[in-house]
This record gives C-alpha cells, sequence and structure tokens, in this order.
C-alpha cells in the first residue's frame, strides 16, 4: 500500500476538477479548502457517486446546493447539447458529468500506474447518505465556482473522497 495515496488523489482531484470545469464549462473551480472529515453521513440535493475498485478502493461524491445546481446545470446542459429545461433530464445530466470528472480522476491515477475501474454513477439526490468511518478515510474538497470572467460567484461544489482503509484482497 503506497503510504502516500492519499495525498496523491486529493492533488490529482486538485487538478482535474479545475481543468474539466475551465475546458467544459468555461467556469473558475478555485479550491477554497481540503482536509480529513469526519463525518459520518452527507445529504444534498443535488450527489453523484462514483464508485471506483482496483489496486485502490473507495468513492468519489460530487455534491451541490440547489443555487449551485441553478446556475451550473444550465451550463453543462448546454455544453452535452441538452434542454437544461426538462426535469427529466437534469438528474441524467448532472450524473454524466460527474461521471466524466471521475473518469479524468481515474485516467490520471492510471497514469501513476494504478489498476483502477469506475462504477457507472448513482444518483443520491435529497438521499441521507451513511459513510462509514470504520472502513473508509475521508477527505472533503470544497470549490468556489466563478464564470468565466470571474466576476459572478456561481456557488460551490463539495467533492468527498472516500478511499478504503483496509484494500479488499483480490482473488
Amino acid at each position: 500500500m503506497d503510504p502516500l495515496i492519499d495525498e496523491k488523489f486529493i492533488l490529482t482531484v486538485s487538478q482535474v476538477l479545475p481543468e474539466h470545469f475551465q475546458k467544459s464549462l468555461l467556469v473558475f473551480a478555485e479550491r477554497e479548502a481540503y482536509g480529513p472529515s469526519k463525518n459520518e453521513g452527507l445529504c444534498f440535493e443535488n450527489c453523484t457517486l462514483v464508485e471506483f475498485v482496483g489496486d485502490i478502493n473507495g468513492k468519489v461524491y460530487l455534491a451541490l446546493d440547489g443555487y449551485t445546481k441553478l446556475k451550473l446545470l444550465p451550463k453543462i446542459a448546454k455544453a452535452f447539447q441538452i434542454d437544461p429545461t426538462s426535469r427529466s433530464h437534469s438528474a441524467s445530466i448532472m450524473m454524466e458529468f460527474a461521471n466524466q470528472i471521475a473518469g479524468k480522476l481515474i485516467t490520471e491515477m492510471r497514469l501513476g500506474r494504478y489498476e483502477i475501474d469506475i462504477l457507472p454513477p448513482e444518483n443520491l439526490n435529497h438521499k441521507l447518505v451513511p459513510i462509514s468511518l470504520e472502513h473508509f478515510r475521508q477527505y472533503i474538497l470544497i470549490f468556489n465556482l466563478k464564470d468565466r470572467r470571474g466576476e459572478e460567484y456561481m456557488g460551490r461544489l463539495y467533492l468527498i473522497l472516500l478511499l478504503e482503509k483496509f484494500p479488499t484482497p483480490k482473488n
């Protein structure tokens, strides 16, 4: 087990997420804070889970409050060329966006020679999600979002990273 794996994940997320926001949405995502967390659960208006398995097992939660979702959804929908006013599409648009970010994170980790695959994203909007502190190390990264000129505040994005404490042995 790599003793610096947590730091590698945090640094990679801190690079990948802002780059993806800048390239795909023309939105600045500036990391405001990060650190270990002892939250025993989470609940957000918009929350997408992407699990990853392999050399390292864990979960990435991409979470937004209502204000941030309202500001981001039209930009994300426009990037996907989808009508953002359709309620039936909003959850799937946000899940696909979170899946893209997780995919880029895992791709970067693979470049570091970690064999990792991601599972399909899961919609956890408005759900209380328990977190096992016994099985996972938990980190939270908070990003301030601003428009491309850096003038309009668009809210905060919360990325919660869970890394399995004791990896499941491979068969």
